[in-house]
Formats: C-alpha cells, sequence, structure tokens
C-alpha cells in the first residue's frame, strides 16, 4: 500500500494530498469523496458494470442454498428469543471505524464507503455499540445482563482461498453487557449464557454434544486468576463437557481474559462451530471500566455444510 501510495503522490505530484484531505472535516470530506466517485461513474457504462461485476470478488453471489440459509437464520433467532435473548435487524453499512478503532482489524480490510460510514464487516461491534448507546440513554437496566443477538451478511477484504470461500458470509452472533458484581460474578453469569446458548443449539439441531477449548489473554488486571476463576465455573456448569485449555498465545488485541471455542463431533472430526469472548469495547465506549461485553458467534454457511 505504501508502494502505491508513493507512486500515486508522484503522478499528481502533491506530496502531501492525503494529509490535506485528511485535514477536512468530515463533511467536506464526504463532498470530495462524493464528487470523485460521481465524475467516476459517469464515464461509465452498462458493458463496464458487467465487466465489474463478472471480475470483481465482492459481488460474486454466493452457491449456497437462500432457504436454506433463511431457515437457519430463523431458526437461530427463534432459539435466541426463547432464551431471553433481544433480536435485532442491522443496518448493511456501520459507522466509518467500527472495527479498527478497537484494534480488531486493518481498516484496509473493511470495504469503507462514502457518507462516513463503511459496509459491515462484523456485526459483533454493532451490537456493542447498540448496547452501549442505551446504557447511555438508560434504555436498559444495566444491573442485570442484556443480551443482543442478530444475523447478517458481511463483507471483508481478505481474500480467502478455497471451495466456498467468499468476500461475503453470513454470521450469527450474540453481544452480552452487565456491570461488573465483583467476585467475576458478571462474567461467569454472561459465559454461562453464551455456552448453554450453543450446548442447546449443537444438542436440538444436531443431536451431538460440543467440547469447549479456553484459551486465556492478556487484558486483565489479575488474568491468571480470572482465567482459572473462568475455566472452574465452566466446569461446574458443564460436568459432562469435555473441556481443554491453551496457555499460549496470551497477547491478544481482540479478547481480553479468556476466549472459548465451540466444537462438535462430527464422523470421527472436531468441527469447530463457535468462537467467543469478553473485550472492553462497551467499558470504552460508556467510559465505565465496570461495563463488561463478552461476544460469541459462528459462520451460517459452515452450519449448512455440517
Amino acid at each position: 500500500m505504501d508502494k502505491i501510495c508513493k507512486r500515486i503522490l508522484q503522478k499528481i505530484e502533491i506530496q502531501d494530498f492525503f494529509d490535506r484531505i485528511c485535514s477536512l472535516n468530515t463533511a467536506d470530506f464526504n463532498s470530495i469523496l462524493l464528487k470523485l466517485f460521481s465524475l467516476r461513474t459517469a464515464k461509465s457504462s452498462p458493458q463496464k458494470v458487467l465487466h465489474t461485476f463478472r471480475e470483481n470478488r465482492f459481488v460474486a453471489p454466493s452457491s449456497f442454498d437462500p432457504i436454506k440459509l433463511h431457515q437457519l437464520e430463523l431458526e437461530l433467532l427463534s432459539m435466541t428469543s426463547k432464551a431471553g435473548i433481544t433480536n435485532k435487524l442491522l443496518s448493511p453499512v456501520a459507522p466509518i471505524g467500527s472495527c479498527s478503532v478497537f484494534g480488531c482489524v486493518n481498516q484496509n480490510n473493511v470495504l469503507s464507503a462514502v457518507r462516513n460510514v463503511e459496509v459491515l464487516s462484523d456485526p459483533s461491534n454493532i451490537l456493542a455499540i447498540m448496547l452501549s448507546n442505551d446504557i447511555l440513554n438508560n434504555q436498559i437496566d444495566h444491573t442485570r445482563c442484556t443480551h443482543y443477538a442478530t444475523t447478517t451478511r458481511v463483507v471483508r477484504g481478505q481474500k480467502w482461498e478455497g471451495e466456498n470461500q467468499y468476500a461475503h458470509f453470513g454470521i450469527f452472533c450474540i453481544v452480552s453487557t452487565a456491570q461488573d458484581k465483583g467476585s467475576y460474578l458478571c462474567e461467569k453469569e454472561l459465559l454461562k449464557h453464551h455456552l448453554q446458548f450453543y450446548d442447546n443449539l449443537i444438542q436440538t439441531r444436531y443431536h451431538r454434544k460440543m467440547t469447549i477449548v479456553l484459551r486465556r489473554r492478556t487484558g486483565y488486571t489479575a488474568y491468571e486468576d480470572f482465567f482459572e476463576k473462568m475455566y472452574s465455573a465452566t466446569k461446574e456448569m458443564f460436568p459432562d463437557t469435555p473441556i481443554s485449555v491453551v496457555l499460549d498465545s496470551e497477547n491478544n488485541n481482540y479478547y481480553k481474559g479468556i476466549n472459548f471455542k465451540i466444537y462438535m463431533q462430527k464422523d470421527n472430526e472436531q468441527i469447530e462451530i463457535g468462537d467467543g469472548g469478553f473485550v472492553d469495547w462497551i467499558g470504552k465506549m460508556t467510559g465505565s471500566k465496570k461495563n463488561r461485553c463478552l461476544i460469541s458467534g459462528l459462520g451460517l454457511e459452515r452450519l449448512l455444510l455440517l
């Protein structure tokens, strides 16, 4: 990217071009972008649009059966509703920087757009933003656990290789929050709610049992003690469930303290179906370190392949 930018600057002969553009206020910056795209599309044609459709991997349609996928979405959202989780229908775009400002992903891997938005790439961040907004507006009782869930299609800039790999795919996710109660009681309650949901999903839909892998992460002041408490609580919640731990790769910009992976057995193979963990996003947005946040999710297409 740096080489490309240097080449562009040499071509237009304005070495401080990017600094000048970025110094504009948001309204003026968006006006520039709108004008640029307007000029570009004015030179296009129906044939060029077709060519873009044929060549651009971001617009290629998925080969999965849309009926089966939407049936799966309905089943998952019905399960969350029964589990006391509030379902949300998201916009296909998010505020610009919704992922990158939390250190979750490079902005180059997100499809940035005009009007201060980007194409949705992770619904977990948006649900956390919605929960933070509701906390600040006193629209939820934050002394109790609140859970939001959604299914949506996302677009990501990374180039995936292999069969059934697309720049866009379906995601189901749950994001939960509550205030710290001391002794990790809040975290235990949030973790239990998520793990119980996935346990129920595997048992009712696939008639199998889940396996849990817990990874220790930094991010809590006494993260080793926190991990031990979460591990013990998980063993107590699911005494008949195989649980293993991973203590390496502790540093992680995404998860804090702990993250989990959910597997199920199929044809003598362990298939990963879910991933989640604690993040500090809601604490940062609301300005209170007492606000805990647990996220988890799974890929819809991956479930359709099971």
